[in-house]
């Protein structure tokens, strides 16, 4: 049965107009669906997502949500999560890239395991030129230690060569 309260406070929240035809409306529609959906329960949650759809695309008019109740009976959908899977697929088709070029999904960043970390780290010792892993981390330790004791040291040269942090040359001024 319908629910006329619950439907009629999503229609306000989209703003859709209300006059004296709105309430025959109602019914026309949730008849239409209830006729063709799995049962009226899934009939009235598709009627709500047929209000919340035209609110998303900005309709005024009771016509935008039967024109979607419409579509969804026609392309044979009989509850609300086939109208949710078609909604999300028919979306991911409509994106459009660069110049009407597709949109190139990638794929999900993979967090690496910790042998393919370990072994990573053994190819980087061995193209630095060190025995071990652990050769690898005291070296550039060493390294850092360096560059943190010579620091200020490093910073009072570049002024005097006229080179910016980044190693350009210095604009004078004339």
């Amino acid at each position: 049965m319908l629910n006329q309260t619950q439907i009629m406070v999503e229609w306000q929240k989209a703003g859709l107009k209300i006059n004296g035809f709105t309430s025959g409306d109602i019914k026309d529609i949730y008849n239409h669906l209830a006729h063709n959906a799995d049962s009226e329960v899934e009939a009235h949650k598709m009627f709500i997502l047929a209000i919340r759809k035209a609110a998303k695309d900005g309709a005024a008019t009771q016509w935008a949500v039967s024109n979607n109740a419409n579509y969804w009976v026609q392309a044979g959908l009989t509850n609300a999560q086939a109208v949710g899977d078609y909604e999300k697929d028919a979306q991911q088709k409509q994106r459009k890239g660069r110049y009407g070029q597709p949109i190139k999904q990638e794929s999900k960043i993979l967090a690496p395991t910790s042998d393919e970390i370990q072994q990573q780290n053994e190819r980087w010792a061995k193209e630095l030129g060190y025995e071990s892993v652990a050769a690898m981390a005291k070296g550039t330790h060493d390294i850092l230690i360096n560059l943190r004791k010579t620091r200020q040291e490093r910073l009072a040269i570049k002024p005097k060569t006229g080179l910016t942090a980044n190693g350009n040359q210095v604009l004078k001024r004339f």
